[in-house]
């Protein structure tokens, strides 16, 4: 299985019209306690083109973060719930898969009651992102945010990232779902 390694503030620049440090932080507050740096995810891809070369359909993900992330993350883990936490560090991850494998993967926030979190306009795309720190409710969170997406607004096709933050499974699933044809 082949590995990457790329470091989770690579997606402050990569996305420079998004705050996402928040993002990142909160990624590192679930990885540096399951893990030093880097902490290891297997990804699964399912339907996704990546125009990257060698990239198959499961690869491992080695993700690193630096000193002063990991101290901001010593300090959010008084700050916020374990919820909020998963769901922003999981937007951390895929913004990191985008900024990697898929070029004009920008994300743009939608807004509440779209059924997607982000709109990605160049491919016209809609992207749900969920975490999760229980294994048991991976398989359950895809399929549900699979319907989730497919419904946006502009009833364009979906990316579905779910990522697992457990302590003895650390899991990416990314798929790409289209609509239906009349």
């Amino acid at each position: 299985m082949k590995t990457f390694e790329w470091a989770i503030e690579d997606i402050i620049t990569a996305h420079p019209d998004l705050y996402l440090e928040h993002c990142a932080v909160m990624a590192v507050v679930l990885m540096s306690q399951q893990s030093a740096s880097p902490c290891e995810f297997v990804v699964e891809i399912d339907g996704v083109a990546s125009p990257r070369p060698a990239v198959e359909n499961k690869f491992l993900l080695r993700v690193s973060w630096n000193a002063h992330t990991l101290l901001n993350a010593r300090r959010m883990m008084s700050t916020e719930q374990r919820k909020p936490i998963a769901e922003r560090a999981a937007v951390a991850l895929a913004a990191l898969l985008f900024a990697r494998l898929i070029p004009d993967g920008q994300m743009r926030v939608t807004q509440a009651g779209d059924r997607a979190d982000y709109w990605l306009p160049h491919l016209q795309c809609a992207l749900e992102v969920s975490g999760t720190e229980n294994f048991r409710e991976f398989a359950r969170r895809h399929k549900e945010k699979i319907a989730q997406v497919l419904s946006n607004p502009l009833r364009w096709n979906g990316y579905v990232i779910i990522c697992c933050f457990d302590k003895t499974q650390r899991l990416i699933r990314w798929s790409y779902h289209q609509q239906e044809s009349k």
